[in-house]
């Protein structure tokens, strides 16, 4: 749901006119209807009012999304040493060189 559609909802669920509204912030009816049209191009602030004037609050919430790295691998590298690293580095070129030059024949 967008900005908009969220004060457009919230008005219409409070059974109130565009007109009514514009009058609760002090601004014209047309410039309630650019606010219903206007996508998620409105500011946290005037959301804010707009909804206040509705009788409602804002909240808003950034929770943290989990980590799209295997962070496991991540500490099972960081356990070896740098000479464990590079040899294993070494390793997995030497397989995948390997896996490319078969490709070729």
């Amino acid at each position: 749901m967008t900005a908009a559609e969220l004060i457009r909802s919230t008005r219409n669920a409070e059974g109130i006119s565009q007109a009514q509204l514009a009058s609760r912030l002090g601004i014209t009816q047309p410039a309630v209807a650019r606010l219903e049209k206007a996508g998620d191009g409105i500011a946290v602030d005037t959301l804010r009012r707009t909804l206040a004037a509705l009788g409602r609050g804002l909240e808003l919430d950034a929770p943290a999304r989990p980590s799209s790295v295997d962070e496991t691998l991540l500490r099972e590298q960081l356990r070896l040493t740098p000479a464990e690293r590079l040899e294993q580095y070494e390793d997995t070129y030497a397989g995948v060189r390997e896996i490319a030059l078969a490709t070729t024949r």
